[in-house]
């Protein structure tokens, strides 16, 4: 899971894994060995990644199902249709005054 969330994290910053090793200063290679599946980075790897990509180390580690950036579209969307019901609430309203 860590590896496929990694991958799509990186596509998502158009990054391809030498771009993403010489940000973090390791080896390409690791960056491979990490979306195989085959290697984990430490902790401080961890933590730079999920500032990288605005995420939580919990949803890096598949402890969370949805990524910052998708909790907060989806909030976006809850609150954008809270506002949208409450205003045909007042217009219907308005219609029976």
């Amino acid at each position: 899971m860590f590896g496929e969330r990694i991958k799509k994290l990186r596509y998502s910053k158009n990054m391809n894994q030498t771009e993403l090793a010489k940000y973090l200063n390791v080896a390409s290679s690791t960056v491979s060995m990490w979306e195989l599946e085959y290697n984990e980075p430490d902790i401080k790897t961890l933590i730079q990644l999920a500032d990288l990509f605005g995420v939580t180390v919990d949803y890096l580690l598949g402890r969370e199902s949805y990524n910052t950036t998708e909790q907060q579209a989806i909030q976006n969307l809850i609150t954008a249709s809270e506002i949208i019901t409450e205003n045909l609430k007042l217009l219907l309203k308005e219609k029976q005054d």
